[in-house]
């Protein structure tokens, strides 16, 4: 059929060749009693074929249905626009394409601002893949950050390097973090097309004048103090009539976080049936609670780490077992409890089966660690920092907590640093003792003394 032009690129209607791998047994009456044999793999027809109406109503031997297709003009070019069955549903994906095409040219120039151009870069990354939900609305967070600012109304080729020398001063001024302003610039940099203001604005040019803090866990008092106070007070753990997660449940979740050193999302992303292995002793973690572009909670599809994970082509999945902090038999009993108490699939939920939210379990968790009379400024992360002070004051090898928590080597000796140094220090002072008990010495006469020197004969020849 002849095309159509249609302003800008063209809207045409057309015949859509078949590719189905397995054709369909059904034919019309003129391809049933076609002498010629028409090649289907190769789409060779006789001018039977070719001429034959009643093919586009139920006959799949070749061309089996009609479609309509858009295509742009881009440098001269045309480009398809999309594929629809009808011209209504054509034309809103060629406009669709049309205006994006248009904002590319306007963000290759620097033409857009720089909040505009942060928002399509994000909904674009979004989009293709390279990023998730969650990701994409933190991303998002972080440009409404810059957005208080009126450097996010400058068109991207009006940014300078004294522009952005000053509004990265003005933040390290407002005390920003230092993780902060890392995450402003890599938003900015990935619009900003001016490699020559980047050869001398480095990542690392602006530092934040707040000191980074380091990660803080309960200490083994402190610890014995949290796990007393929840098994004594589990009916005032919460409020029945306000809270809509139940006591039994912040209980055992609190227990199971301490003795897994999972993070909470995991713990609660965690299926009875699935994840549970009674027989063997073991939890599995490969997901964790993620938010959708609304904001809602959902069960996301990897771990926190795990798109890091698997571009390193590691598994996704950590077997974790029951007695690596506590013993077996109370882990399983806490378990077996919770299963009991669940009402869904899920091992820890609220009371209707939904998802329990990180900000929701540390509110309860921060007012439950100020009733165990724990003074420190508490949060649900520290259960997994606990967990990991424990294992390495335990003596496991730190890949092996790593294969455990889900946390990078590198990333484990930066964050728990000083915890690594403590137990070094301990560690030197364990070998200092061991050495005076075994009196070994580096001066001759002590070795002499101590040591009984039993002379060879000598043999004659």
């Amino acid at each position: 059929m002849k095309k159509r032009a249609n302003g800008e690129g063209t809207i045409y209607s057309t015949i859509q060749r078949n590719k189905r791998l397995k054709f369909l047994e059904q034919e019309c009456n003129i391809c049933k009693n076609c002498t010629n044999k028409c090649n289907r793999e190769k789409f060779e027809r006789c001018d039977k074929c070719r001429n034959c109406i009643d093919c586009l109503k139920y006959c799949d031997r070749f061309y089996c249905y009609k479609t309509m297709k858009a295509q742009v003009t881009v440098n001269n070019q045309r480009k398809s626009a999309g594929t629809g069955k009808n011209a209504r549903e054509v034309k809103g994906k060629k406009e669709e394409k049309t205006k994006q095409l248009n904002i590319n040219i306007l963000l290759k120039n620097g033409e857009l601002t720089l909040s505009e151009a942060m928002r399509q870069n994000e909904a674009d990354k979004l989009k293709y893949g390279k990023i998730k939900e969650n990701s994409y609305n933190r991303n998002i967070d972080t440009i409404v950050m810059i957005e208080n600012y009126n450097i996010a109304n400058f068109k991207i080729k009006e940014l300078t390097l004294e522009l952005l020398e000053e509004f990265f001063s003005m933040l390290v001024k407002f005390n920003t973090s230092q993780s902060c302003l890392e995450k402003v610039y890599d938003e900015i940099k990935q619009v900003c097309k001016n490699s020559e203001i980047f050869d001398t604005l480095k990542r690392n040019t602006f530092v934040s004048e707040i000191d980074k803090k380091d990660v803080v866990a309960f200490s083994i008092e402190e610890e014995k103090k949290l796990i007393e106070y929840i098994n004594n007070n589990e009916k005032q753990l919460i409020n029945d009539r306000k809270s809509n997660i139940d006591a039994k449940t912040v209980k055992n979740l609190i227990k199971f976080c301490l003795s897994f050193g999972t993070r909470i999302g995991e713990a609660c992303c965690l299926n009875k049936t699935t994840d549970i292995d009674m027989n063997d002793y073991t939890i599995k973690v490969n997901k964790t609670v993620t938010k959708n572009l609304e904001r809602k909670a959902e069960i996301g599809k990897t771990t926190k780490t795990g798109r890091k994970t698997k571009q390193r082509n590691q598994k996704d999945e950590r077997i974790i077992p029951f007695g690596i902090l506590f013993g077996e038999k109370e882990v399983k009993e806490i378990i077996e409890e919770q299963m009991q108490n669940s009402i869904n699939n899920l091992l820890f939920s609220q009371k209707d089966g939904k998802l329990i939210e990180h900000s929701s379990f540390n509110n309860i968790f921060k007012r439950i660690c100020r009733q165990a009379g724990i003074t420190k400024n508490c949060n649900v992360h520290m259960m997994k920092h606990t967990a990991v002070t424990r294992m390495i004051e335990n003596g496991i090898d730190i890949y092996v907590i790593s294969a455990l928590v889900g946390t990078t080597v590198e990333v484990l000796r930066k964050t728990y640093a000083h915890i690594l140094d403590d137990f070094i220090q301990k560690e030197i002072k364990k070998s200092i003792a061991k050495r005076q008990e075994s009196n070994l010495t580096l001066e001759e006469d002590s070795i002499q003394n101590s040591c009984k020197i039993i002379p060879f004969k000598q043999i004659a020849k």
